[in-house]
């Protein structure tokens, strides 16, 4: 998608129609647009938003979203609410293709309800224009609302993206960008009451009581399993953020020169006892599987006694091993021939002595059964000696570590009197607030084990309510149908949530490599960025080495800091969504996406990296578009960007208005490339006009 032109009428302070004409030169995609604060930069922002999405798309800090009219022209046009409108028209091409977007709201629509505008969509095909149907499940479909935000967004505030209550949005983001929201919306489908819900009615509708009560039991254990995921997940986001917060305080006390190198040493500490934790859980693994699966030998010491005897009684009794078989003797018996060639008639010494021997003479059954009883006892053996000393080796290593962690937890606790009872009341008050953070932590972690074991139980009354449905038959046609449908939707949900995990795993280590290489750019010190298992956005910095392993930490984060991290993650987004058609992975036929950047002060909360990520800023999205204070412009900023030659278009925007309206710091003139230009003009009435430079 690339947005071509934007034009707005009496759109709240834009009086009358104003046009921006976008830059489309993929060699200069920058388009730059300068105004004072409240001449209406954010408004121009909001515009496009609005033309897209209507009402919800209006961002959060835009005040009176009920009131999207010119103000003045609203007074002025009170008795004729029809004759007046606000109206955004946005064109822009996509896929080959050029299309109009309008989205209008006049007096008296804006007074019943801001809410209900009216929307075209237009295509131009072969010199015709064409209406559209479902515009807005068009424009969803180009652009989804669920990426607008990092798409079309105000500098300043941008960084709340960061925080962890927003991880959620990270993760759709990626989804849409990529193509993964297709799977995602066949999850949805498919768990839809017009589906799953559809089809587990109708089987209630045509089957037994009994089926149809273990299928309700089955809908309140998945109810209890959804609650308990959402309260896990809103607990593990409490976890993220109070860790991110002891990040911080540590950083401060790691800072603070009088307890340096404490905080040092407890760095140290908590990463080993960290990776001996990790140790002991592996260890216990090992322990209930080996349990599990071998533990029965261990109990079998009485068993392999009496098997022994069995066979020390056998043998002296000299039946094994046996001499002669029973079928070997009838077999004599019935050619009348002894093995000594004498005959063996019936009635005959001979005969009744052979006979004799046969009742005593053991069997081939017996023979094989005490051949595997011999067998048996051997293995047993050698399987209890090996599970034991096993055993014994891991109970020994857990007993290490359970000694070495509890070593370090003194230490630690020594670290953190110490650093408590330093003569410092920052110091203190720091290390008060860290201790209170890790208990809080350590509460939450022991609910998120408990909700674990709550899912985990839901699951397998699941598994148990879903076998027993499947085990009972069905003699109407109905009911075997409808089970066959309720089978299929569920093992099709599990399949495609299967896929949807293997994807996005295989493209996270993609996007960090695109993440990686964004920040290099712009960060010069020992810092790197990732995007973590779990899809948290972080910024990582050396801090040592141990033997040949590098040690690294979370860097606590200023706001400026999380505003070049997303910044980062967006143009890393945004570069992989463009190649998405060349990577190999499981979804197939996916084309590459282009998306513009709209942005309202990208510099605003930035010092530090303020000319790196200005020179930066052009590859950000194939079009860039950047709304812009003087004080935000001046200096490094307007330097960087004349360097890299990339500014095609420039606008300002003119305050019209009374002299009390003009915000204190603001200037009548502003100064462009040299030139100046007037941005303020008193009058009586309040609007504002867009002029390109």
């Amino acid at each position: 998608m690339i947005l071509e032109r934007l034009t707005i009428k009496n759109f709240r302070q834009f009086k009358g129609e104003q046009e921006v004409i976008f830059s489309d030169n993929r060699d200069m995609n920058v388009t730059l647009i300068h105004a004072e604060n409240g001449f209406g930069k954010t408004t121009l922002l909001n515009a496009i938003l609005w033309a897209l999405y209507g009402y919800k798309g209006l961002t959060q800090d835009f005040e009176g979203k009920d009131h999207l009219i010119h103000n003045g022209q609203a007074h002025s046009y009170r008795n004729k609410p029809n004759d007046l409108e606000a109206m955004v028209h946005l064109t822009f091409s996509h896929d080959g293709a050029r299309y109009m977007l309008s989205r209008a709201l006049n007096l008296a629509e804006q007074k019943l309800d801001p809410k209900k505008d009216r929307m075209s969509l237009e295509i131009l095909r072969d010199g015709q224009t064409f209406n559209l149907d479902r515009p807005q499940h068009r424009i969803q479909a180009i652009i989804p609302i669920g990426i607008s935000k990092f798409l079309f967004f105000n500098g300043e505030r941008i960084d709340e993206l960061g925080l962890d209550k927003n991880r959620g949005q990270v993760t759709e983001a990626i989804h849409q960008m990529l193509g993964l929201n297709l799977l995602q919306s066949t999850i949805e489908d498919l768990n839809h009451p017009n589906v799953r819900g559809k089809f587990r009615k109708e089987l209630a509708d045509n089957t037994s009581d009994e089926k149809r009560d273990l299928i309700q039991q089955q809908a309140i254990e998945e109810k209890k399993k959804e609650q308990a995921q959402t309260k896990l997940a809103t607990a593990q986001s409490e976890i993220q953020a109070i860790d991110n917060e002891i990040i911080t305080l540590e950083a401060k006390l790691a800072a603070n020169k009088e307890t340096h190198e404490l905080q040092a040493k407890r760095a140290q500490l908590q990463r080993q006892k960290d990776e001996f934790s990790a140790q002991a859980e592996e260890v216990a693994k090992r322990l209930a599987k080996m349990i599990a699966e071998d533990g029965y030998t261990l109990f079998t010491t009485d068993l392999l006694a009496k098997g022994k005897a069995i066979m020390k009684d056998l043998r002296s009794k000299n039946q094994i091993p046996a001499p002669v078989i029973d079928t070997f003797l009838q077999q004599l018996l019935d050619e009348g021939t002894c093995i000594c060639e004498r005959c063996l008639e019936p009635g005959s010494d001979e005969f009744e002595a052979v006979k004799k021997k046969l009742s005593v003479a053991p069997n081939q059954d017996f023979n094989n059964a005490v051949s595997q009883l011999d067998h048996a006892v051997g293995i047993l053996e050698g399987v209890v000696e090996t599970t034991r000393e096993n055993l014994h080796q891991l109970i020994r290593k857990q007993a290490e570590l359970s000694q070495s962690i509890r070593t370090m937890e003194g230490e630690l606790d020594d670290i953190h009197q110490k650093v408590g009872s330093k003569d410092d009341e920052k110091v203190k008050e720091l290390e008060e607030s860290r201790s209170g953070k890790t208990l809080k932590r350590d509460e939450i972690t022991s609910r998120c084990g408990s909700l674990n074991k709550e899912i985990e139980i839901a699951d397998e009354a699941i598994s148990k309510l879903q076998n027993q449905i499947r085990a009972m038959e069905d003699q109407e046609d109905k009911a075997m149908r409808a089970q066959r449908r309720v089978d299929a939707v569920e093992e099709c949900t599990r399949v495609v949530k299967e896929l949807l995990q293997a994807e996005t795993e295989e493209l996270r280590p993609l996007l960090n490599e695109e993440i990686s290489e964004h920040f290099s750019k712009i960060i010069d010190r020992d810092y790197r960025a990732e995007l973590s298992e779990d899809f948290d956005l972080r910024i990582r910095s050396w801090i040592g080495d141990e033997g040949d392993e590098r040690v690294e930490q979370d860097v606590a984060l200023s706001t400026g800091q999380r505003q070049v991290k997303l910044l980062v993650f967006i143009a890393s987004l945004l570069s992989l969504a463009k190649r998405r058609s060349e990577i190999p992975t499981i979804l197939r036929g996916l084309s590459g996406s282009e998306y513009p950047l709209v942005t309202d002060a990208p510099f605003g909360n930035i010092s530090v990296f303020r000319e790196g990520i200005s020179r930066w800023v052009p590859n950000l999205a194939p079009q860039v578009s950047i709304l812009l204070t003087p004080s935000q412009y001046d200096g490094d900023v307007e330097k960087a960007l004349r360097e890299t030659g990339r500014v095609a278009k420039r606008y300002y925007l003119a305050y019209h208005g009374p002299e009390n309206t003009l915000r204190q710091g603001a200037n009548a003139t502003l100064t462009v490339e040299g030139k100046d230009y007037q941005q303020y003009f008193s009058g009586n009435e309040e609007f504002t006009e867009i002029k390109e430079i």
